[in-house]
Order: structure tokens, then C-alpha cells, then sequence
């Protein structure tokens, strides 16, 4: 029918629009971010798959290879040709991240004008701020979208990652970074609302510490 037509067409135009020409996988201690940034790639949604990261708090002395060299391991494993994977194995933080993704792909000749950028859930919003300041090109016409493995927040703690307790305080210090950082030029500014601010102080005050 023409309604049926005129939805699949609709559909089509979506699934055009979200498709992109890269999904970064952020380098950390948790190799389900590498999964997810490889089933996206097996799904179709970019050409290219790259994974970005030197050694981190939460990996050094731990990994005696790079972030970037552990996420290619379970990539290839999960069926990815290696020939569609780029590397980069220098960045220590989320900014150099995002500025030396950028410095591969130019390297590559891969003009990437939408991009998904995969990390840790509690990571995402940081992510995001960071590569809309930090992005060394064109940020106006880079399309960017950030995800993460689908995993709810009493799932998310196990050996590799470590206990509640430990992504509490990760998740204070993602949250002081997002209240920091774009004071320090790292990052856009975004806005706190009052309720994640007072949970903030409730468990500063119950002795959490951020990390």
C-alpha cells in the first residue's frame, strides 16, 4: 500500500541518516565497550572501526598492551577483518582521544563527517561534551552520536570493572570532570540539575571518594 511504502521509505531515510563513516571505541578497563563498538561495526553501521587508547589508571600496570591492541583482540575474535580496523595507541585521556582518533582518520584519508563514538554508560555525556570541544574540525557539520554497552547499572560491576562501590566513585569523578572541565577548556559546558548535585553531596558526605 502507499501508507506501507511511504514508512519503509521513511525508515530507510532514518537508518541512511544514522549510518557513519566511523565507530570510535574508546580505550578503558572494560572490554565490553570493545564488543559493543565491534557488533556495531558487523551490524553495518560504518565502514570503518577504530579503536583509540594507550594505557589508562584503571589499565596500567594491569595490560601489558595498549587499550587500543586489547579492544583489536576482541574485535578480530568477534569476526571483524582486521584490515577495517585502525589503531591509535598514544591518547591517555578522553581529549586526546578525540583529537588523535581525528589525526588517524586524516592520516587514513577518511574524511569522517558522522561519527559514534562508543564508552562506558556512565561515560557518555562526558564523551560528548569533550569531542564537541575537541573535535579539531568542522564540529558544525560532524554529525556525532555516543553509546555504550547496554547494560543496567546493578549488571554493570564484575572482576574485570570491580565492585559497586568502585563505579560509584568513577561515576563522582566523571561528574566532577562535567563540573570542571569546561572551565579548563577541556570540554563543553552542560547543565547539572539540582537532584544530581544533591546525590552528588549525599555521597561525598557517605564517605565515597571520587576517582
Amino acid at each position: 500500500s502507499t501508507v506501507f511504502l511511504e514508512r519503509w521509505l521513511l525508515l530507510q531515510t532514518m537508518l541512511c541518516l544514522l549510518l557513519s563513516d566511523v565507530i570510535i571505541g574508546l580505550g578503558c578497563h572494560d572490554l565490553r565497550v570493545a564488543e559493543t563498538s565491534a557488533r556495531l561495526f558487523l551490524e553495518g553501521w560504518a565502514p570503518w572501526l577504530l579503536f583509540t587508547g594507550y594505557l589508562g589508571n584503571q589499565t596500567a600496570g594491569i595490560w601489558h598492551q595498549s587499550e587500543a591492541e586489547i579492544f583489536l583482540e576482541v574485535a578480530i575474535k568477534m569476526g571483524v577483518p582486521r584490515d577495517r580496523i585502525l589503531l591509535e595507541k598514544e591518547a591517555t585521556n578522553t581529549g586526546e582521544n578525540v583529537r588523535f582518533s581525528f589525526q588517524v582518520l586524516k592520516g587514513h584519508g577518511i574524511q569522517a563527517r558522522r561519527v559514534i563514538l562508543v564508552q562506558q554508560p556512565f561515560m557518555e555525556r562526558r564523551v560528548y561534551a569533550t569531542f564537541l570541544w575537541q573535535w579539531p574540525e568542522d564540529k558544525e557539520n560532524t554529525h556525532v552520536v555516543v553509546t555504550s554497552p547496554a547494560i543496567d547499572l546493578y549488571s554493570y560491576p564484575s572482576a574485570a570493572v570491580g565492585s559497586m562501590d568502585h563505579l560509584i566513585s568513577c561515576m563522582l569523578g566523571v561528574l566532577e570532570r562535567i563540573r570542571d572541565y569546561p572551565k579548563k577548556g577541556f570540554q563543553i559546558e552542560q547543565e547539572i540539575t539540582s537532584e544530581v548535585l544533591e546525590a552528588y553531596n549525599w555521597f561525598i558526605k557517605a564517605g565515597y571518594s571520587a576517582v
